[in-house]
């Protein structure tokens, strides 16, 4: 049944720990501690509802940089667990990225993608926190769980109420047998539902529904006009890479070609 819900080996799962701390206490020390916040820190974080609905998140490679595309057509909740994923590929999986140039491929990099996910849960929702958290908003018995419950600590650690209950059930402070019970009411056909008892337990629905934002930071545009203008890339790379973002390089004087 672990294998159903995708709950790692213990060993190995305890190795993707270990490199979530180092990276979060790296940014820790410079005050960062927003995963929005941190990936912008390593890449251009671009974030825009994508018509593509297979696909949260995807990271290029070009002149140096790293840019990551989040699809905030997803609920802000996964986009943040996706934003935790890419930054994994970017610090571990710096060489295929450059050698690629886009890390789309997931059959050929299997094995990354599952330590992806794995860091990203590691990353959000550290062990200890998660444990001191739960006896402080829940403290009951593993077998006795309400829906509820998860809606209190997935909203404490800005994840999905998904991605919440798989932690718990990791950490052993759910029983596998819950699950079945407590995973629907984030299926689609019960959305109303959660977003009900989300109100009813006092927080906002944000994370629980598309945010589908559009942010897409200055230097990102500075950083191409600057291309285009030292001969690096052509106009049409230019356009396709604003036009990508929503803009014109008309609004910017740059005639077209």
């Amino acid at each position: 049944m672990r294998d159903d819900i995708n709950i790692p080996e213990e060993l190995f799962r305890l190795k993707m720990k270990e490199l979530a701390e180092e990276v979060r206490m790296k940014f820790a020390k410079k005050g960062i501690s927003d995963i929005f916040e941190i990936l912008s820190e390593v890449a251009f974080l671009i974030r825009k509802p994508l018509d593509i609905e297979e696909l949260s998140g995807f990271i290029t490679y070009f002149d140096n940089s790293f840019i990551v595309y989040l699809n905030s057509n997803f609920t802000l909740g996964h986009e943040r667990y996706t934003a935790a994923h890419e930054l994994y590929h970017i610090i571990y999986n710096e060489d295929i990225l450059k050698k690629e140039k886009v890390f789309l491929d997931k059959e050929m990099h299997k094995e990354e993608e599952v330590k992806a996910d794995v860091f990203a849960a590691e990353f959000l929702m550290p062990e200890d926190y998660v444990k001191e958290v739960f006896y402080k908003l829940v403290n009951l018995d593993k077998n006795k769980l309400l829906p509820k419950h998860v809606v209190r600590m997935h909203n404490y650690f800005k994840v999905s109420y998904k991605a919440m209950l798989k932690r718990l059930i990791q950490l052993n402070l759910c029983s596998l047998d819950k699950y079945f019970q407590l995973v629907e009411i984030c299926s689609l056909e019960n959305k109303d539902k959660l977003q009900s008892l989300t109100k009813q337990e006092g927080y906002p629905i944000d994370l629980i529904i598309p945010s589908r934002k559009t942010y897409i930071p200055k230097e990102y545009i500075i950083y191409v006009k600057s291309n285009y203008e030292n001969g690096k890339i052509s106009y049409e790379n230019m356009r396709e890479s604003l036009e990508f973002v929503g803009l014109d390089p008309i609004e910017f004087g740059y005639e077209k070609i």
